[in-house]
């Protein structure tokens, strides 16, 4: 029989028999347990209608106008209907971070947070996504979020437009594309706290667990677009797509700066930016301030060289960039200048999943969060970037 036309009594006495059923061997605990939240609500439903009436029936007695107290009745009931447990929503968020930090949960939030619904919170995917974005390196890339794997079309011969004499015809030229194919590799993090947890309010825990998985990944992330191998598991990096070297600067001046400057294309230079680590900065580059030239200016709590914005990420130095088809033989200390937006691409396959498990440190009560993600990265067109290496002399 359907809930909705079972009386009242009908309702309570089927409440009282799923109790029973409960302890039967094939006993459907989900389906029980659906059942019973139908009931409650269909009869705290009814207790609110007979509510409703009673009040207008009042307002009638007491000669205020029913129509505009059944127009606040609708109100609530919009209101009332806000409330959802979409992955979009409050309530969804709430119901997922108390999962993660343990905390006692509604049967309605058990439920949302049952089946293929069980989806990170865009709440939360997004403050995860915009705190590795704020990465100056990340932040420069084509960052995409489209499920699965995904080919992006590259043009490896383009042809001009020709001017041609009126009343001629134009003669046809080849254009020929190529794609970069992104798969889906596996990029995990996983962070320990203790039961302390308990402890925070859920947007002080969200906040927390945004800023470390976050930090942690785009370690990784930086390090994948600057110098990854490229292999099945590792997105290739710009250091490993067999640009051919610049020759190498030794010891910094303008002359030296602006002739390696002078190897990237002039397509790609409105928005490339220069890519070096720290210590080569400070070190070779930052002393050439005091020039008479002024050619490197502090912009906020960054830096522009030769007018292009510098991003610091140490993971330039050290690395074994490959040089055409060949790998350097030694470590060496790099500069990139480039346009990561047009030259190079990452993919977000699948959205980044957080969950929790308290089994693995039993002894001190902790609780270790993971984040993993299935992304990729390659470099789209090898022209728009150059690299070189800088030494004192």
């Amino acid at each position: 029989m359907e809930i909705k036309t079972m009386s009242a009594d009908e309702l309570v006495e089927r409440r009282a028999a799923i109790a029973t059923e409960l302890d039967a061997p094939d006993a459907d605990l989900d389906a029980l347990e659906a059942e019973v939240r139908a009931i409650n609500e269909e009869l705290e439903t009814r207790k609110n209608n007979e509510a409703k009436k009673a009040e207008v029936r009042e307002a009638i007695a007491n000669g205020e106008k029913p129509v505009e107290k059944i127009k606040e009745f609708k109100e609530v009931e919009k209101m009332e209907e806000i409330r959802t447990f979409a992955p979009d929503s409050v309530e969804y968020r709430d119901a997922y971070m108390k999962n993660l930090m343990g905390k006692p949960m509604t049967i309605e939030e058990r439920t949302a947070l049952s089946g293929a619904s069980y989806v990170i919170p865009t709440e939360t995917l997004n403050k995860i996504y915009g705190k590795l974005e704020e990465n100056p390196l990340i932040r420069e890339i084509d960052a995409l979020r489209i499920p699965g794997y995904v080919s992006v079309p590259t043009a490896s011969t383009v042809n001009d437009a020709s001017w041609i004499a009126m009343a001629s015809a134009s003669t046809d030229s080849s254009d020929a594309m190529g794609t970069v194919s992104l798969t889906a590799k596996k990029l995990i993090k996983t962070i320990e706290i203790t039961a302390d947890i308990q402890a925070m309010s859920i947007p002080a825990f969200q906040g927390w667990l945004v800023n470390k998985l976050a930090q942690k990944m785009e370690a990784a992330i930086c390090a994948a677009i600057v110098n990854g191998a490229g292999s099945t598991t590792v997105p290739q990096g710009v250091g490993q797509c067999g640009i051919t070297t610049s020759t190498a600067i030794a010891g910094a001046t303008l002359a030296k700066l602006s002739a390696f400057m002078g190897g990237l294309k002039a397509p790609y230079h409105n928005g490339a930016v220069w890519v070096m680590s720290c210590e080569n900065f400070f070190t070779y580059v930052l002393p050439l301030a005091s020039d008479s030239n002024g050619y490197l200016v502090q912009d906020g709590i960054g830096y522009r060289l030769l007018g292009h914005r510098v991003v610091l990420d140490d993971n330039v130095d050290d690395c074994k960039f490959k040089s055409g088809s060949t790998a350097e033989a030694a470590n060496a200390d790099h500069i990139i200048f480039g346009n990561f937006r047009e030259g190079y691409v990452f993919n977000f396959g699948e959205g980044i999943q957080v969950e929790a498990d308290n089994s693995v440190s039993f002894r001190s009560g902790s609780t270790v969060y993971r984040a993993m993600a299935l992304c990729d990265g390659a470099v789209a067109d090898k022209d728009a970037f150059v690299w070189t290496t800088i030494s004192a002399s």
